[in-house]
């Protein structure tokens, strides 16, 4: 599938480094997959709840907020390109839910907690109240 997306995306008068690092971010989601072992028989494996668990890895990895946007970003404009071609129908990406958000006017990076992270904190608080 990336195979395809680079002449697509050179349709698009990109910068050759843009479109490696697309494509360099759209591999790294694929072998995030493939570690996890999702079911291959998916095809294409861009859905919203692939993309939710990747993105949340990230997070607990603790990669700078900077660099999991540009990931997110790089996966946006995939999922164009799976659109476009009738590969998937829905946007499992938006950039306005799914960036990660600094807080404005902090000098410091600000962490959020993934999803699987509040989850536990609000199991542990049940089950202390017990």
């Amino acid at each position: 599938m990336i195979e395809d997306f680079m002449p697509w995306l050179v349709n698009r008068g990109l910068a050759e480094k843009t479109i490696e690092s697309y494509t360099r971010d759209v591999r790294g989601y694929y072998r995030f997959l493939k570690g996890k072992t999702f079911n291959e028989a998916q095809g294409h494996e861009l859905t919203r709840f692939h993309f939710l668990r990747y993105r949340d890895a990230l997070v607990e990895e603790r990669w700078a907020v900077a660099t999991i946007n540009k990931k997110i970003n790089s996966l946006k404009v995939y999922n164009d390109y799976l659109n476009e071609k009738g590969i998937v129908e829905e946007a499992c990406v938006d950039l306005r839910r799914d960036r990660i958000r600094v807080a404005s006017g902090s000098d410091h990076q600000v962490t959020a907690l993934s999803e699987r992270e509040v989850e536990r904190l609000l199991f542990s608080s049940r089950t202390l109240k017990k």
